[in-house]
């Protein structure tokens, strides 16, 4: 009888522990806006020291998380966000730039531009990078 009971409790908690698991690995679906700043964006920046200048902004979900890079036009020297969040239809980042700890907000403009500021300083404007596949 004693037998039985702990084969049942190990079921139990081998059930208990299987569907534990799978709820915490299962992906956390995007939202709407998380869809629509997921992607390569092309940015341009107005008014910087140096001049105007052409950005490439990555922004994806990995490990349920956001994250992403900015960098020059292709891509070269690309700077990590530090800091990604979406409120609403904004996406705020944060990235080291300089030697600084620069902000960005982006607001979606329409299905695929956004306008916004840099460093609350410089204009911004972008639109979606359409990739072809092949």
């Amino acid at each position: 009888m004693k037998t039985m009971k702990t084969i049942m409790l190990i079921t139990v908690l081998l059930i208990a522990g299987l569907t534990t698991n799978a709820q915490t690995t299962a992906p956390a679906a995007n939202t709407p806006m998380e869809d629509y700043f997921i992607g390569k964006w092309k940015l341009n920046v107005y008014g910087l020291p140096q001049g105007d200048a052409v950005m490439l902004m990555v922004v994806e979900k990995k490990d349920g998380k956001l994250v992403g890079t900015i960098g020059g036009e292709n891509g070269e020297s690309p700077s990590k966000f530090t800091k990604i969040e979406i409120s609403k239809n904004t996406l705020s980042v944060r990235f080291m730039g300089g030697g600084y700890d620069v902000p960005m907000y982006l607001d979606k403009k329409d299905d695929k531009s956004v306008t916004g500021s840099m460093n609350d300083m410089f204009d911004v404007t972008g639109v979606k990078v359409v990739e072809v596949v092949k």
